[in-house]
């Protein structure tokens, strides 16, 4: 055995450790090495020098082993929305979300549990089947992606799974906006000598040449008074 090891009267192996919060914690298994055989009747994932060994990796990186292992991601979102100041109709929109999309999917799932993978396939299931569309799918990001950096911060987990998965889902959906090109000063020329010669559109000149002169927004244009 060795240090910290010990093995019960039932069969059963335990390590006891410290936690990064100074806290005494033991893990059990059925196993003390890998190539052990579970006992009949019982059930085992890991070896206990398995454990051990993500143990003191999670412990030199200041990971909470024995919370990460055991909260979830609906736990982990109500701690979020209770230190986040949002408006009540920002609130309310994302409780709605997450209640109705995310809570029962994945919400049940301990955080240590979800990749990568898990949640572009779950972003996907979404566009697939709830026919989610571009500006629903970020909601759900937002919402997902600060919770996840708050357990980064918190040592619950070593990295966000949700990072770079929207970049992707945009790319494979083709939701990617096109990119804008300014008109060259040749173009500008062409456009402004087309509406001074137009029936149609001559009475927007004066609109369109305080357009191209300032690059003022349609908002900040339309406001403006002789």
């Amino acid at each position: 055995m060795q240090n910290g090891e010990s093995q019960r009267k039932d069969g059963k192996y335990e390590f006891k450790y410290v936690d990064v919060n100074g806290t005494r914690r033991s893990a059990y298994s059925w196993k003390l090495v890998a190539t052990d055989k579970v006992p009949e009747g019982k059930r085992c994932e890991l070896s206990l020098r398995e454990m051990e060994k993500q143990i003191r990796r999670d412990l030199e990186d200041g990971i909470s082993t024995h919370t990460a292992n055991s909260i979830t991601l609906n736990e982990l979102f109500d701690t979020y929305m209770s230190t986040k100041e949002l408006k009540q109709s920002t609130r309310t929109n994302y409780m709605y979300m997450y209640k109705n999309y995310v809570s029962d999917v994945i919400g049940k799932r301990r955080i240590v549990s979800i990749k990568y993978s898990d949640i572009k396939k779950f972003y996907n299931s979404l566009i697939l089947e709830k026919k989610f569309k571009p500006n629903s799918m970020e909601i759900i990001n937002t919402i997902l992606h600060p919770v996840f950096t708050m357990a980064l911060r918190d040592g619950y987990i070593r990295i966000n799974p949700t990072d770079g998965v929207m970049a992707e889902i945009r790319k494979s959906h083709n939701w990617e906006k096109p990119k804008r090109h300014a008109l060259t000063v040749a173009q500008q020329e062409r456009f402004i000598d087309y509406v001074a010669n137009s029936e149609t559109y001559k009475h927007w000149l004066t609109l369109f040449t305080v357009f191209l002169g300032t690059g003022c927004r349609v908002g900040e244009i339309i406001g403006l008074t002789w």
